[in-house]
């Protein structure tokens, strides 16, 4: 499997492996002959430095990212709440609820006034799915492997409050959804928040933007600033390592652990001085270091391969 633009350097060199022949001619005159259960699949974006000698040996099949959408992804992804023991306990519950959320909140007119709206960066569709499901994920690997979250859970079933438990559900979706969704917008977060707010069953606060709050399962909506913790007065190192906490801060890191630990990536965008490189350091700085190494690189224009 061949990943990238097609480079008329050196496809040409494939054109006898590609022919019914299937033989490999080398710059050395060494032929070397494919065996009949050998296949060369070709992933492209486009065609647009193919020869036709290349196209004409093999079968085009042109895949439009419309016609699949990110539906059967998210089913996939569903699939394994389905598996008894897999998520835990309670999976049967949890895929009826995301279910149910994903018609009730992700809409096709969601969708649509998603992508007229103003974002930082392009994203495509399957990216805010990818980012939901794995907010979820982890948040549900949380729940299963927190004690004090797990006997709580435990006593809910015993009374049989299965409509809390659900709501438990819920409120990872929406608290994965804000953020899967209204992360990237920029000058359309606060519309994005009013609307989000408005349809989501367990309510917010009036006060401030969904963004400024998490889920907690027996609480429900508590604000940043419940979470942050406390400045170290005894900090002896340089001044300007100094970082004191903030409800922006500690929602970063939340976000940024998550996802390190559900071995995801992450970008960070924003303009100079917002703060970027600073809570990532900090981050790194606070992991163990006989588990994770950490490397920062600077790169400019001039940044090569070879460099890096």
């Amino acid at each position: 499997i061949l990943d990238g633009d097609v480079d008329p350097e050196w496809i040409e060199s494939l054109n006898t492996v590609m022919d019914d022949n299937k033989v490999l001619t080398l710059v050395s005159q060494e032929r070397i002959p494919m065996t009949g259960s050998m296949r060369l699949i070709l992933e492209v974006s486009n065609l647009r430095s193919a020869t036709p000698a290349t196209v004409s040996r093999g079968g085009v099949l042109f895949i439009n990212d419309a016609d699949i959408g990110w539906k059967p992804f998210f089913d996939s992804w569903l699939s394994k709440y389905k598996k008894a023991g897999t998520m835990g306990a309670y999976h049967d519950m949890a895929e009826n609820v995301f279910t149910l959320c994903l018609t009730t909140y992700v809409s096709d007119a969601f969708l649509d006034d998603l992508r007229h709206k103003n974002h930082i960066a392009p994203v495509v569709e399957l990216g805010h799915i990818d980012t939901l499901t794995t907010i979820i994920d982890q948040l549900c690997t949380d729940l299963k492997g927190n004690k004090k979250s797990h006997e709580f859970l435990k006593r809910l079933k015993e009374d049989n409050k299965e409509e809390e438990i659900k709501s438990i559900y819920e409120g990872f979706f929406l608290f994965a959804g804000m953020w899967a969704f209204g992360a990237s917008l920029d000058e359309d977060k606060n519309s994005f928040s009013n609307a989000w707010k408005s349809i989501a069953k367990i309510k917010f606060p009036e006060v401030g933007m969904c963004f400024d709050y998490y889920y907690d399962i027996q609480e429900g909506w508590l604000h940043w600033d419940t979470k942050v913790a406390p400045f170290n007065k005894e900090y002896d190192g340089l001044y300007i390592n100094i970082i004191v906490p903030t409800a922006d801060t500690t929602r970063q890191a939340f976000l940024l652990d998550l996802h390190v630990r559900a071995k995801k990536g992450m970008i960070y965008v924003g303009t100079a001085g917002t703060g970027k490189s600073i809570i990532i350091k900090n981050y790194f700085n606070n992991l163990d270091p006989e588990s994770v190494i950490t490397q920062s690189i600077s790169m400019n224009s001039y940044t090569d391969s070879q460099a890096l």
